[in-house]
């Protein structure tokens, strides 16, 4: 089937209003939406019934790249600095230490179960390690749980600051996959160089936006998500310019604009715009995600991405939550249910494709073990969230039926 520009609307309108129908079912079944519009994709894409081959990896990349930019937005958008600075160190050590165990514990245990060069198992264990902000925002919205305990801001601070560290060390591996002779010296130099221009871009972008949005007095209110949305485009294009972490930026792009939020008008518009954004986005990116994969050979790799799953979720998960909130006061509820509740969402499926991009030796195995690992995360984490919760008494709304 030839992509003519017709088709492509075609397409385009039916992924989107089959995936909004779909979502209200979802809900009935309990069913994360996330896994529906991943659904989508792969019935109509490689191997479905349509006869309809998608392998455009280069461009998948470069659109999920840039959904999930506005998606960490709109995040820092609907994050109120007030309630997540009392989890603002856990949050951050959660984003970082936590992710660097996973990848380490991830690559020691495919080396040890599989006999994976430890390079390679780090790779895998680098797109693996982060939580999906759209996942756990979605879910959690979806759920409608009050949690105790600021659960839902350390989730949600978590989710939107780990995909940078998550990003730099996929990057970092599969280079030195791809070139055997590069060292990690300079990799560190230029970590600390991409966080802190996109800290440090994203704070500034974010103040001049606030600052803009406060004096401009606009006719028609509904052109403040409008000036936003320009805004988010000219931060995405200049941290890319400039090298910097798009990803961190915008997330800190949307927190500042958010914290100074009572100043400007337009408040009601603009909010309303972005959460029917985040769900364009997050339609389109799932989907998009899912006719790139071929069934047929994620099948094949499923025995080895459950028992991945499996250890991700019960050893290697907790031992980073664990080890990470073992400094701050924590209950041994809120440790068992944020370990739980590492879901796996579009952002490892979107750093797998970079090793397929760069034709790393392993990137197809990589590929579909990681899309089969998301599927069952999302199902198994993402199904019981709500039945957990109440288990351990973290749900403001019910009582917990037992004590741990």
């Amino acid at each position: 089937m030839t992509l003519t520009f017709p088709l492509i609307c075609l397409l385009l309108g039916f992924f989107l209003f089959f995936g909004i129908i779909l979502t209200k079912s979802s809900h009935r079944l309990g069913v994360p939406s996330l896994v529906i519009y991943l659904a989508l994709g792969i019935f109509l894409g490689n191997g479905g019934p349509f006869d309809f081959i998608y392998d455009y990896p280069e461009f998948t990349h470069s659109f999920s790249n840039l959904a999930l930019a506005i998606i960490l937005f709109i995040g820092g958008l609907e994050t109120d600095f007030r309630h997540i600075k009392p989890v603002l160190g856990r949050g951050l050590v959660l984003s970082t230490v936590g992710v660097l165990l996973t990848a380490g514990s991830v690559a020691l245990f495919l080396h040890v179960a599989f006999g994976i060069r430890y390079l390679e198992g780090f790779l895998i264990g680098s797109v693996l390690s982060s939580t999906d902000a759209a996942a756990v925002f979605s879910i959690l919205n979806s759920k409608g749980l009050r949690l105790k305990e600021n659960i839902s801001e350390t989730l949600e601070l978590e989710s939107g600051t780990n995909d940078p560290m998550a990003f730099f060390l996929t990057t970092m591996f599969t280079s030195m996959l791809h070139e055997p002779e590069i060292h990690i010296g300079p990799w560190l130099w230029l970590f600390v160089k991409e966080m802190s221009i996109g800290f440090l871009a994203g704070g500034a972008l974010g103040l001049a936006t606030s600052l803009i949005l406060q004096r401009l007095q606009l006719v028609n209110r509904g052109m403040y998500p409008v000036l936003i949305l320009a805004t988010i485009l000219i931060g995405i294009g200049a941290l890319m310019m400039w090298h910097g972490n798009v990803l961190l930026g915008m997330y800190v792009t949307g927190m500042v604009i958010s914290s100074h939020r009572e100043k400007w008008l337009g408040r009601k518009e603009t909010y309303l715009f972005f959460e029917s954004i985040s769900w364009l986005m997050e339609i389109s990116l799932f989907v998009l995600l899912g006719l790139q994969v071929f069934p047929r050979n994620m099948v094949a790799y499923l025995p080895q991405a459950l028992i991945v799953c499996l250890f991700l979720i019960l050893i290697a998960r907790p031992l980073s939550v664990f080890v990470s909130l073992a400094p701050f006061k924590a209950s041994l509820q809120k440790k068992v249910f944020v370990s739980w509740v590492g879901l796996r969402g579009a952002t490892p499926i979107v750093f797998s494709l970079i090793p397929l991009i760069a034709r790393v030796r392993v990137a197809d195995v990589i590929f579909n073990i990681v899309f089969a690992v998301v599927l069952i995360s999302v199902l198994l984490q993402g199904t019981t969230l709500g039945w957990l919760a109440n288990k351990l008494g973290l749900n403001e709304d019910q009582p917990a039926s037992s004590q741990m």
